[in-house]
């Protein structure tokens, strides 16, 4: 069986996402990565529809990150949430997300979390 893909790749939002009420109030920078798979019964494609629209899921992962939540998970299964509403036909996708300089005490660095489904096609 073949697949194809389609990804947006290491797109940034500045949210206001975490625990800590510093987190609400000062924002801080995350990056997504979000892929969608379906079965490729062609791989001629000429119409939007027979594909998955990433414009679609850019504003999906948009409106998804301006709504503040503690934890990265819940944004992950938000956007997945809506992804699945969204596409028919999906068997697989992948979510990622990073927080750029979690509020550690570190310099640098990230936290991330990944949601990963196939959904059984």
């Amino acid at each position: 069986m073949q697949e194809y893909r389609v990804a947006l790749e290491d797109v940034r939002f500045f949210a206001y996402h975490g625990l800590f009420p510093e987190e609400r109030i000062l924002g801080n920078w995350f990056v997504l990565s979000v892929s969608v798979s379906k079965e490729a019964k062609s791989l001629t494609f000429d119409k939007l529809d027979q594909t998955f629209d990433y414009g679609q899921i850019y504003t999906i992962c948009q409106e998804v990150m301006a709504d503040p939540v503690d934890l990265l998970e819940t944004v992950a299964q938000r956007i997945a949430d809506r992804i699945k509403k969204t596409f028919n036909g999906m068997s697989h996708y992948e979510i990622q997300i990073w927080k750029e300089q979690p509020p550690l005490g570190m310099l640098g660095g990230k936290s991330s979390v990944s949601l990963i489904e196939s959904m059984g096609n």
